[in-house]
């Protein structure tokens, strides 16, 4: 790509290029999931279109269109992204300014599994041009973060009342406390038992009964080296062991309810679409 790259000033010396006809092979060739060659497209329209101006400004008979680098650059880094070049993609993302950047940085935030990120880069001033949409979007972002109150609040800004209510009702889920299951686990396979996993806990208390057995039988017999043993190596080991399985088991108790109780959410308000992120995307918000 560099050495292409490198080949643009002569190409230029020789033909001034369409510009149009550029920015269309380059979104063609996003379309078609040929994201590097719609990056290099996108970065010969960039280089090109000074060399357009200077020329409409010497009265050159040939007419060029002023494309929006801004609006191409933003295409420029969602390719990149997309073809997994990220560290340039953010350095192109967070060297631009304005409302629709903050809009692409927070569905791209929110892709990486950053949703709390997401809605605090949709701020007031990206709100007031975009209006229900960046409410919509800080909706899903707090959602996404687990911040259920704040959604709503987004929600019913964008609104969206009937989603806002039902996602304000998820406060009071039932959920596990990782930190009450490592507590309970002080008696080995009760905290595995809060978390939902009985079974799981009366084995661990079986294994550390039978343990403790060892090391007390070693002890009366004077084997002092065995009881050692058998505490380092099995006892220290399976103790510890129950409780990082029940704040393990907790957790995801946690994520399955969640799943259970938003994947219909998503499904029925069109999450997927909200957060969708593609050129079509990219021209509404243009126009907000």
């Amino acid at each position: 790509m560099n050495a292409l790259l490198a080949l643009l000033p002569f190409f230029a010396t020789t033909h001034e290029p369409d510009l149009t006809n550029i920015e269309r092979l380059a979104d063609s060739l996003y379309a078609y999931g040929s994201f590097d060659a719609a990056a290099l497209e996108y970065k010969r329209l960039l280089y090109f279109s000074p060399h357009a101006v200077a020329s409409q400004r010497r009265g050159d008979p040939e007419s060029f269109e002023i494309i929006d680098t801004h609006f191409v650059n933003i295409k420029l880094a969602l390719a990149l992204y997309r073809n997994n070049e990220k560290n340039e993609a953010d350095a192109i993302l967070y060297s631009l300014e304005g409302p629709m950047v903050r809009m692409v940085r927070a569905v791209l935030l929110i892709e990486e599994g950053n949703p709390y990120l997401a809605a605090r880069a949709v701020d007031s001033a990206t709100c007031a041009v975009f209006g229900a949409s960046a409410y919509r979007l800080r909706g899903w972002a707090y959602l996404e973060a687990k911040e259920f109150t704040r959604s709503a609040s987004e929600f019913r800004k964008a609104g969206e009342d009937s989603l806002a209510m039902l996602v304000e009702d998820l406060k009071n889920l039932r959920l596990k406390n990782p930190r009450t299951a490592r507590l309970l686990s002080i008696l080995p396979g009760l905290g595995e038992a809060y978390a939902g996993r009985p079974l799981f806990g009366l084995w661990a208390l079986a294994v550390n009964a039978g343990d403790t057995y060892l090391i007390i039988n070693a002890i009366l017999k004077q084997r002092y080296v065995d009881a050692l043993l058998v505490y380092t190596f099995l006892w220290q080991r399976f103790y510890a062991g129950s409780m990082a399985n029940a704040d393990r088991f907790a957790r995801d108790w946690n994520e399955r309810t969640y799943k259970k109780t938003l994947d219909p959410i998503r499904e029925r308000y069109g999450e997927r679409e909200a957060l969708r992120l593609d050129l079509a995307a990219l021209k509404n918000l243009q126009t907000p």
